[in-house]
């Protein structure tokens, strides 16, 4: 009995210890389970707010972005794209239009014919006046299909929506076309995209539908360099657009969308054909034209024109145009910059230039002439008046006047002025005999008739053109100086080493450029000042902006006395006369100084002369370097050089060259170089920096070396 007591104690001991563990477990439970309820609570608190914030974010940066893109709009012009360089005369006359999509012939909206607009809307934007900026039908299809058309995962499909670049079928409105080629760039970027949007709903708020599709259709591009529908009309069948037919405005307005893809011109004639019926389609569809009218626009066959007007009226003068600016810009893209370029080419001089060339090449032709190059400039401003590079420009594009030739003799004048700048003067005695002026081989120059004259001044030397006393005037300066002397004067090609020249540099063995040395001859025409060439004076960017030039700056590089003796000497028709007789084609009825030049064989013949006002350089000679037949500086560029300055001085005043301060005249003997009294002949007036008059009497002594 007692131990069924005992057990009853137990088992109900047992019962109240399971009871507890079952009271605890259930607490413990719920308490767990309270836990787990606030912590989801919690999450979804912080998921909540999360989603506000990124809400707020992304509402005020879109806001942010959306007033930043509308203030963007309100600063932007909208751009010109033009692509066709034109340059233009000193009076404004066209001169040079390049192949290039030309400035739009902007037509307004009622003088285009509705066959047109119509065809446009259809091929582009059927519902135009029946959304706004963006369609979201057109754009939910477009994002519909090109989902479908993407490959890869749907982390790439979704990547595939916000890059622009991988569409395969467009939403655009012709707003936003419209907005993507007159405001912005052609890149490929969602950002892009986005601006466009902005863009588009602030195109829209300022001009009206029709105003819109007006603009459009002025300033989409056609393909074939067309910009807007008259020059595309003009290009594509030689029509005004009034005049387009159904046929033809269907095909045009298949353009815009693909205009390398869809040119008719070309090989892609059947894939222009699909576009052009894919039109009519859209046209029919929209009630815009019959069945009967579709089927007859498809059949009716095209008549192209495929020509775009070009001038180029004096093409190496454009041509040389053209480098100077991708110096100056620092571009190579000038060519399709759309730019308008004034430029300093005198339609006068250049004709006048062009004909003496002709004229006179017809004379020499049986002597072996076949080229000729001329430069003519002004001193003043270094301005580039007139350039012919050739007799022909198509037989041969090579521009001589930038060409690399031996100046010969032409050269002498820059070695004089090295003498004459370093302590040497006119009435500097030389000797014209025969000389070893050493070397290996020996050097040894013969004047060009062979003959001698013993001692006689610089400046007849330099007048007669005699060669020794020439080298010998080298030696004393320094073929150094020379070549500093030449550098500073705007020659730009002589980069070898004293050494590599030598002595014969004083006889123009260096090769240089005709436009050059015309830069170094405006030097000596203005006083001994310099300034870079030009033959722009202002340039406008396709949207007719100014471009600013590097002003010039012109600076004096030798002295003004220097400069002034220089062109005494060369204007002496009296010293000269000895060798080219007194009524030579140097001589002319202006006051003009000139110098000629001839190369070994007579490979190239030059004149270089100048007034106060006007510099006129010439080359005779053949490209190839083949000889003339005796046709030397006198015989040959002479001619044309006395004719074309002869013509561009004679609406013009006699002008002396300005005899500067620093000077002092004294009467010389000039077989002795000494001063003299007496003013009677053989005497002669010669001018002297201040402190270089010689005394009455020349020591020779230096000249017994020889």
């Amino acid at each position: 009995m007692k131990e069924k007591t005992k057990q009853k104690h137990e088992d109900s001991l047992k019962e109240k210890e399971g009871a507890i563990k079952i009271t605890s477990y259930s607490a413990t439970l719920k308490l767990g389970l309270n836990k787990v309820f606030k912590f989801i609570k919690y999450v979804f608190i912080l998921i909540f707010f999360f989603g506000i914030a990124c809400f707020l974010i992304a509402f005020f940066g879109t806001l942010g972005l959306y007033l930043k893109y509308q203030n963007d709009f309100q600063g932007k012009e909208p751009q010109n794209n033009s692509s066709q360089l034109i340059m233009y005369d000193k009076n404004g006359q066209e001169i040079f239009r390049e192949y290039g999509a030309a400035e739009p012939v902007r037509v307004e909206l009622k003088n285009i014919p509705k066959v047109v607009r119509n065809a446009t809307l259809a091929a582009e934007d059927v519902s135009f006046y029946n959304h706004g900026p963006i369609s979201f039908k057109s754009l939910g299809r477009a994002i519909y299909l090109n989902w479908e058309s993407s490959n890869g995962n749907i982390f790439d499909k979704i990547s595939g929506l916000t890059t622009e670049g991988s569409y395969t079928q467009g939403g655009s409105t012709i707003t936003q076309q419209l907005v993507k080629n007159i405001y912005l760039t052609s890149e490929k970027s969602f950002e892009r995209k986005m601006k466009e949007a902005v863009f588009s709903y602030k195109l829209e708020e300022k001009y009206s539908k029709d105003k819109i599709l007006e603009i459009y259709l002025n300033e989409i591009y056609y393909g074939e360099q067309a910009l807007g529908i008259s020059n595309a009309s003009k290009i594509y069948f030689n029509k005004d657009v009034k005049d387009l037919d159904l046929a033809e405005a269907s095909m045009l307005a298949g353009l815009p969308q693909a205009p390398s893809y869809y040119n008719p011109l070309g090989d892609n004639y059947g894939k222009a054909k699909i576009r052009q019926e894919y039109v009519l389609q859209q046209m029919y569809a929209a009630k815009m034209i019959t069945f009967e009218e579709a089927k007859a626009a498809a059949n009716e066959e095209l008549t192209f024109y495929g020509k775009i007007d070009t001038v180029n009226k004096y093409p190496f003068y454009s041509q040389y145009v053209i480098s100077e600016l991708n110096q100056k810009l620092g571009s190579e893209n000038v060519k399709n910059s759309g730019y308008k370029i004034y430029t300093t080419l005198d339609p006068v001089i250049q004709a006048s230039a062009e004909a003496r060339v002709s004229e006179n090449l017809i004379k020499l032709a049986y002597r072996g002439a076949s080229n000729a190059a001329v430069v003519v400039a002004n001193p003043k401003d270094n301005t580039i008046l007139g350039m012919v590079g050739g007799a022909d420009w198509n037989s041969s594009n090579v521009n001589v006047a930038t060409s690399l030739r031996q100046p010969g003799s032409s050269f002498k004048p820059i070695v004089y002025a090295a003498g004459l700048e370093n302590g040497y003067t006119a009435a500097t005695i030389l000797i014209d005999k025969s000389v070893n002026f050493g070397g290996t081989p020996a050097y040894k120059p013969q004047n060009y008739s062979g003959g001698y004259s013993g001692y006689l001044t610089a400046r007849n030397a330099l007048a007669r053109s005699l060669n020794i006393p020439a080298v010998e005037m080298g030696k004393l300066a320094g073929v150094d100086k020379i070549l500093a002397t030449a550098k500073t004067l705007g020659i730009t090609s002589l980069d070898k080493s004293v050494d590599e020249y030598g002595l014969s540099i004083a006889l123009g063995s260096g090769e240089v450029k005709l436009v050059d040395m015309v830069a170094a001859y405006s030097t000596f025409a203005d006083a001994g000042k310099r300034g870079p060439q030009t033959t722009v004076t202002k340039i406008l960017d396709n949207s007719g902006v100014e471009i600013p030039l590097p002003k010039p700056n012109k600076k004096e590089v030798f002295s003004p006395q220097t400069s002034y003796i220089i062109s005494s000497m060369l204007s002496d028709n009296n010293a000269r006369s000895v060798t080219f007789g007194s009524n030579s084609p140097l001589r002319t009825e202006k006051t003009t100084a000139v110098k000629t030049g001839t190369t070994d064989n007579y490979s190239d013949s030059w004149t270089m002369g100048y007034s106060p006002d006007i510099v006129v350089g010439v080359w005779m000679g053949n490209n190839d370097h083949t000889p003339m037949k005796n046709v030397s500086g006198i015989e040959g560029a002479a001619y044309i050089w006395h004719d074309i300055i002869t013509d561009a001085l004679s609406t013009k005043p006699d002008t002396a060259f300005p005899k500067p301060s620093g000077l002092t005249e004294a009467w010389i003997n000039p077989s002795t170089g000494g001063t003299v009294n007496s003013k009677y002949s053989p005497n002669i007036l010669e001018y002297f920096k201040d402190g270089t008059v010689p005394g009455s009497k020349i020591d020779l002594t230096y000249l017994k070396q020889f």
